[in-house]
């Protein structure tokens, strides 16, 4: 597994944002995780703007989740947005919702997601699902250069 591949989690609700630090902890990621409040924040960090300018503190990630509905700009923005910058188009994405709407799933493939998961309910399956991420979209998942890989973006993109 290559430490240095970070996770961005956009996540509004204060106990996803707890139980999804938790399971990277109990299944041992050592991967660094960034977490945001919304999605407008999302977009801030992607873009390198503000107070996420630092790109050595605040490194592209390797991975997104996102929440589907958040306030100021919903999960579904922040792909699409994602999806317009060349240099961040290729950058995974997971979609990452309380139900399975059809029309949402419809919606999150659409806009260019790699994934739609389910939260799951009980926290050893959150465990479980974390560790797929870590095995996957962490260690055998090769990402393209935007993801990190060598490709610094400009603050403010």
């Amino acid at each position: 597994m290559n430490t240095q591949r970070s996770v961005l989690v956009a996540e509004d609700d204060e106990n996803d944002r707890f139980l999804m630090k938790w399971a990277f902890q109990e299944a041992a990621v050592e991967n660094p995780l960034y977490i945001v409040e919304d999605g407008q924040e999302a977009i801030e960090y992607l873009a390198g703007t503000g107070k996420y300018s630092d790109r050595i503190k605040y490194p592209l990630p390797f991975l997104v989740v996102l929440d589907l509905k958040m306030p100021r700009k919903t999960g579904l923005d922040v792909l699409r947005w994602l999806r317009l910058i060349p240099l961040l188009r290729c950058l995974p994405v997971m979609v990452f919702s309380s139900s399975a709407h059809p029309a949402d799933v419809e919606a999150a493939y659409d806009g260019g997601a790699n994934a739609f998961v389910v939260k799951p309910a009980g926290t050893q399956k959150r465990v479980e699902l974390v560790k797929t991420l870590r095995d996957f979209w962490l260690t055998f998942n090769e990402p393209p250069a935007a993801a990190g890989g060598g490709l610094t973006l400009p603050a403010g993109l």
